[in-house]
């Protein structure tokens, strides 16, 4: 469980928020709401422990990020993976070879996290991570199909709904116990809204934490209203609760620690 207690941030201008109390169960998907500029972002970094709050403190399992030890903040990040509202790397190019960064460059990274994944095995999951959001066509939207399949494809000639998918299936390959996710939803587009509910609810069947921070509430998801409304500052909070049609894998069993993953264990 993340619990986030009396947390306060300040801005540019002064106090963003204070005082806020937020509570995200395991194996559940948390929806954050709030207008442009509210600190949705902030928000995902202080719960990821990227950032520690101006007041207040997050507690994970009963450990804190804030006051806990050091070690403990460290292990916590590297089991929560992050879905970035933007790429801010994504038109420069990659620092070894001087090339413009690709789809393969950005699981390369993930991969760091994901290093006891045998280097086939890790080709077989992300094939079937690009799959399963939608990234398996000749070639990006309004491009010409480069050498090397979707790996190959530059990120700076990716759509905005491209982006945010390929960044998703990336922070999957790591197989995160959490994820955040900024603006994922509503930058993958309506015509994923649908799939991608679908998907985080498999992925919280398989224990996962999933907190995506959205100005809105996506389009036909059907949410509950969660935490006292008076200790949430300029947010809304709700949990995923009711079924969306299922991805073609809900079972999820090819990601690390899926039901390949736990045979024997």
């Amino acid at each position: 469980m993340i619990e986030a207690f009396r947390l306060g941030a300040l801005g540019r201008n002064g106090t963003l928020w204070d005082g806020i109390d937020l509570s995200f169960g395991d194996g559940e998907v948390w929806l954050v709401c709030g207008p442009p500029s509210c600190g949705k972002s902030l928000l995902l970094r202080i719960l990821r422990g990227d950032r520690p709050p101006d007041a207040g403190d997050v507690v994970v399992g009963g450990e804190s990020l804030v006051r806990g030890t050091r070690g403990a903040a460290v292990s916590f990040r590297a089991s929560a993976g992050l879905v970035p509202e933007s790429f801010p790397s994504a038109d420069f190019p990659e620092p070894r070879t001087g090339t413009a960064r690709t789809v393969r460059d950005l699981f390369r990274l993930s991969a760091i996290v994901a290093a006891a994944i045998p280097a086939k095995e890790r080709m077989r999951r992300e094939e079937e991570l690009l799959a399963l959001v939608g990234l398996t066509d000749p070639g990006p939207e309004g491009g010409a199909p480069p050498s090397g399949g979707a790996h190959a494809w530059e990120l700076s000639s990716l759509s905005l709904s491209e982006r945010a998918r390929v960044a998703l299936a990336a922070e999957l390959l790591r197989n995160p116990k959490y994820l955040f996710a900024d603006m994922l939803v509503a930058n993958a587009g309506k015509d994923w809204s649908d799939t991608l509910g679908a998907l985080f609810r498999a992925l919280a069947r398989e224990g996962r934490t999933i907190v995506l921070a959205e100005r809105a509430i996506p389009d036909r998801w059907q949410v509950a209203r969660a935490g006292d409304p008076a200790a949430c500052g300029p947010f809304s909070v709700y949990r995923l609760g009711a079924p969306a049609p299922e991805p073609k894998r809900s079972d999820l069993e090819w990601l690390p620690g899926g039901a390949e993953g736990e045979e024997g264990a």
